[in-house]
């Protein structure tokens, strides 16, 4: 599972930059600059929608799920932790009033 997940990402990621290897130039006021030659500008549009959703909504939409599962446990085990704590203090303070009556009994 986890090489599927490494191939993966390593498809997708040579897959999403393929496009950007098409790169011609043009020149400018006499600068000779960058420029990618599209059919038509929607397919820039597109291209450029496509990397704000791969490179930013869906890593956001990861963490916020990983941290919010996160939480959930944290609160599960806080929770335990209490129980447990509550469970313990009992038990010991049974056994201190019992050490308590026992010592009072001795000393008699």
């Amino acid at each position: 599972m986890i090489y599927a997940a490494m191939v993966f990402a390593w498809v997708c990621g040579i897959l999403t930059n393929a496009p950007v290897i098409f790169v011609s130039t043009v020149v400018a006021d006499g600068l000779c600059l960058p420029m990618f030659a599209w059919e038509s500008p929607e397919v820039g549009q597109i291209l450029n929608a496509w990397f704000v959703v791969s490179y930013f909504v869906v890593p956001v939409m990861i963490f916020v799920f990983c941290y919010a599962r996160i939480v959930v446990v944290m609160r599960r085990q806080i929770r335990a932790m209490a129980a447990h704590n509550v469970q313990g203090s009992a038990q010991a303070s049974a056994s201190q009033i019992q050490s308590k009556h026992t010592s009072s009994i001795h000393d008699l």
